[in-house]
């Protein structure tokens, strides 16, 4: 009788320290403001619900959401990538996230975001932002040197040229964090290349082995000259202090850093335009994508709250809340965003240049091993940028990893 009354005890326990609080994981540091003010929202709807909030480096995220979830320990709610494929899709397919759309209104999203999140008919997540990458630059600089946003890739050469003898640093890169070189080679693929030509590329009509493809390889390497000094050692939080106290001109990044800049330096004056394509002629394009998803895990120990959050988070209140605070593009339709001239310049280049077709986030070829993104150019312009891999060799490489697995490119 003791001993069942102890378990009864220990029970009632467990159940108190998880009763009104919701732990959720993350990788996006910028967001704990987001959650304290979530979780004043919804005590003022009369829900008594605390959020413990947690961010991890990017690097170590997603192995230690997998390690949680397998071995029983995971939080609550985590953010989780994208599909197809990849490691959310496996993790799906582990059942280590549960379906919401049965208790979650998703109407608020558009069917692109909606694709994002959807596995076999069931919604596995709600999608929290839209992210816009390209190159941001300051204003304030441009106006001293008199220069002016670029038509082409050489105006851009030639405006980093002016930049350079001013003695200013024209593009701050991070050679130590490959995803972002990998992101940087993709966002010039959209206009130097074109989506036409990515679509070719994923129909089979051409390979990696395309001059054009070796052409964009080079032009990037070509740009080094107009790197910081010792670049190959800096990271994006390198990148975020020197561009925000105006150490460079501009960087190849995406919207999400723009609150990082702004906090830094409230009168930094920031601008934005698409990577510049070859010639006049041509169209520029951005590279968009759904950053990410919220998510319901198979551990969850407060399944109730969880959900009401999870519920909140499909709303136009929570995608203010959101745009408020992280000035990026919530995901969710008929939020409001911050009357930012930057914010909105982005906004509309999400909604009437983003390119149709890619190959980085969101790819088909990111879906299976060796992946484009993880396997061939997160190493292969590391290798490219430290001289130990030629424009020609990076090409080789991805048509040697892809044509693996990928039928259209097999044989070829």
């Amino acid at each position: 009788m003791k001993k069942f009354l102890l378990l009864a005890l220990v029970a009632i326990i467990a159940v108190s320290a998880f009763a009104g609080k919701v732990t959720i994981w993350s990788w996006r540091t910028q967001d704990a403001q987001v959650w304290e003010e979530v979780e004043a929202a919804l005590k003022s709807k009369g829900l008594d619900i605390t959020i413990e909030y947690t961010a991890f480096a990017p690097t170590e995220y997603d192995s230690k959401v997998a390690l949680a979830l397998q071995t029983g320990e995971g939080p609550d709610i985590v953010y989780s990538r994208r599909l197809p494929g990849g490691r959310t899709q496996v993790l799906i397919e582990n059942g280590l996230y549960l379906p919401i759309d049965e208790f979650t209104d998703m109407s608020n999203f558009p069917q692109a975001a909606l694709n994002s999140v959807t596995w076999q008919d069931k919604v596995y997540g709600v999608p929290f932002a839209v992210q816009v990458v390209g190159i941001f630059y300051n204003k304030d600089y441009y106006e001293e040197f008199g220069l002016e946003e670029p038509a082409t890739w050489d105006e851009l050469v030639a405006n980093a040229e002016v930049i350079k003898n001013k003695g200013i640093t024209p593009f701050f890169l991070y050679g130590k964090e490959a995803w972002a070189l990998t992101m940087q080679h993709a966002m010039c693929g959209v206009s130097v290349l074109g989506p036409d030509w990515i679509k070719a590329l994923t129909e089979g009509k051409t390979n990696f082995l395309d001059p054009k493809f070796t052409d964009l390889n080079k032009r990037l390497n070509d740009l080094k000259v107009y790197y910081q000094d010792g670049f190959m050692g800096n990271t994006t939080v390198d990148q975020d202090a020197a561009f925000a106290f105006g150490q460079a001109a501009m960087v190849f990044y995406g919207a999400w850093g723009y609150q990082t800049w702004k906090d830094l330096n409230p009168d930094l004056n920031v601008g934005y335009f698409m990577v510049p394509p070859l010639t006049e002629d041509q169209t520029p394009y951005a590279y968009t994508y759904l950053d990410g998803a919220i998510a319901l895990t198979s551990n969850v120990k407060n399944l109730e709250d969880s959900k009401e959050i999870i519920k909140f988070c499909a709303t136009p209140e929570f995608g203010t809340i959101f745009a408020g605070i992280t000035y990026n593009i919530p995901a969710v339709l008929g939020a409001s965003i911050p009357p930012d001239p930057l914010l909105e310049e982005v906004l509309d280049v999400y909604n009437n240049n983003a390119s149709p077709w890619v190959y980085w986030v969101g790819s088909v070829f990111t879906t299976q091993k060796p992946s484009l993104y993880d396997d061939v150019l997160s190493p292969g312009m590391q290798a490219l940028y430290a001289g130990k891999l030629t424009p020609e060799g990076l090409s080789q490489m991805a048509q040697d990893a892809i044509s693996q697995w990928y039928p259209p490119l097999m044989n070829q």
